[in-house]
């Protein structure tokens, strides 16, 4: 079950970042990220309403604190990623960043006492070099100097998957609404510090607010590492961008490289021998 809601965790972050990708192509990023973010708070307010009507739940100040700070570290993540972006170096940023954040929460729970399998273990093997063929290009300008970006982005998703895990189960799903909060937040700050116009044309106005939808993800990794090890659990969740490559091909007909290919072959072999 916790690997198929990691699974599941995955194919919306793929989706619903695919649709803030599309939206970026016309409009600021953190703009998007604001509005995409507001939408998500208003999501999260009707899941966890919804959730705790049909199951009840009992939230703690610390459960909300780990919310809000999972959020803080998301949005941070954002803008490492995207200003390694816009610095023209994708080809390093995006790996790094994706590696960092399936090994850092891994390493996090085995440090912490998680012990897996051999065959999970094979598994976590075999998602590094998935993730780097999956996102990796090949560009004359790469500079591994730049690196740091990815790292950077890395880490800050890696915390919000550590801090989303250590919300209590009997929390419900009441975490998302600060978790949003702060998010929200933080793109607003950025947006204010920036001097960055909010105004969004219609259609990427509508890509983001459908872009918010990836709180879905949250509410599916919330309720993974409720059955499942951190660990494990986060490596199956951050195998995204397969999901990235596969809408990419639907949308634009992109006709995905031989490395792509592979990468997806063994994101698929990945999660398979984690699930095992």
């Amino acid at each position: 079950m916790a690997v198929l809601l990691a699974a599941l965790t995955s194919v919306f972050y793929g989706v619903f970042d695919f649709a803030g990708g599309m939206a970026t192509r016309r409009a600021h990023v953190f703009a998007v990220a604001f509005w995409s973010n507001v939408m998500g708070l208003l999501l999260s307010v009707l899941i966890a309403s919804i959730y705790h009507l049909m199951f009840g739940a009992t939230v703690t100040v610390s459960d909300l604190a780990w919310g809000a700070l999972s959020g803080v570290a998301a949005v941070a993540g954002v803008v490492f990623y995207y200003e390694g972006l816009a610095k023209g170096q994708m080809a390093v940023v995006a790996p790094v960043s994706a590696i960092t954040l399936a090994l850092v929460p891994f390493l996090f729970g085995y440090l912490t006492g998680e012990r897996y399998a051999l065959l999970p273990w094979i598994g976590v093997v075999v998602a590094a070099p998935a993730l780097w063929l999956t996102v990796a290009t090949a560009t004359r300008q790469d500079r591994p100097g730049k690196a740091v970006y990815g790292l950077g982005a890395g880490l800050g998703f890696s915390l919000m998957f550590i801090g989303l895990a250590q919300v209590s189960g009997e929390a419900g799903m009441w975490t998302l609404v600060p978790f949003k909060c702060a998010s929200v937040a933080s793109a607003g700050v950025l947006v204010r510090v920036r001097q960055i116009p909010l105004g969004l044309p219609r259609k990427s106005l509508f890509l983001a607010f459908a872009a918010g939808g990836s709180v879905l993800a949250n509410l599916t990794y919330l309720l993974a590492v409720r059955f499942g090890p951190l660990g494990l659990v986060a490596v199956a969740s951050s195998l995204y961008p397969a999901v990235v490559a596969v809408m990419a091909f639907l949308v634009y007909k992109e006709k995905p490289p031989p490395q792509r290919i592979g990468g997806l072959f063994l994101s698929l072999v990945a999660l398979s021998l984690i699930a095992l």
